[in-house]
């Protein structure tokens, strides 16, 4: 059974985030917070798996709220909801530790599956990047990298897919080809970002990481 936290300034995205996330048999709703710190208090009064914080937050914002968290207690999965597709708010919520981190669009959650799938995914230590951030990134880096040493469309279609938190099978399966060939792919991708990582998980966040600097880098050019 999943405890979950849940804060937001919006009596109605509190209650439509509860009604959503419950409709999981093994997820429980334990604490439902209107500011970043009561959040952060509840978290250390009850034993949570999973905080879903809104980004603007009175007392303390999401990301603020998302540090002294994991500060508190590194086993607590992080999801921060923002209506800002802004990079600067992504390295600031990674910046120290990137496991069990999530970053999503409210309008994305549209969708109600998508706030279910993103919350399981970061309590499999995922780092989760909101599909239309991820789309902006590849776009970005399309339009200014140079011609010498890109990564190719097939390794982009693999950054953007780890990015998700797709599985090595789940990434094989999309695109249709042998998960020996994800691996392989992966691997140039790590080469050309200058990345490892001890097993398949920490590869592919350090991936996503190391991309986005690539893509604020070239901002700065």
């Amino acid at each position: 059974m999943a405890n979950i936290l849940i804060a937001d300034d919006s009596p109605f995205i509190r209650t439509a985030y509860k009604r959503v996330l419950e409709t999981q048999a093994d997820f429980v709703v334990s604490s439902v917070c209107e500011d970043g710190l009561e959040a952060v208090n509840k978290c250390s009064e009850l034993e949570i798996d999973v905080a879903v914080l809104d980004i603007r937050m009175p007392r303390l914002d999401g990301i603020s709220a998302s540090k002294t968290i994991r500060e508190n207690n590194p086993d607590i999965s992080v999801v921060v909801v923002s209506a800002y597709d802004d990079w600067s708010y992504v390295k600031d919520l990674i910046e120290t530790d990137s496991k069990s981190k999530a970053y999503v669009l409210k309008n994305s959650l549209d969708d109600i599956g998508e706030l279910i799938r993103i919350v399981r995914k970061v309590m499999q230590g995922h780092l989760i990047l909101d599909n239309a951030l991820i789309e902006k990134l590849i776009g970005y880096y399309e339009r200014h990298s140079s011609d010498t040493g890109n990564l190719s469309g097939r390794e982009l279609e693999i950054i953007s897919r780890g990015c998700k938190g797709m599985t090595l099978q789940e990434i094989a399966s999309d695109l249709e080809i042998p998960p020996a060939d994800v691996e392989v792919i992966q691997g140039l991708v790590e080469e050309k970002l200058n990345v490892s990582g001890d097993d398949y998980l920490s590869a592919q966040a350090n991936s996503t990481i190391a991309f986005l600097n690539l893509c604020v880098s070239l901002s700065l050019e």
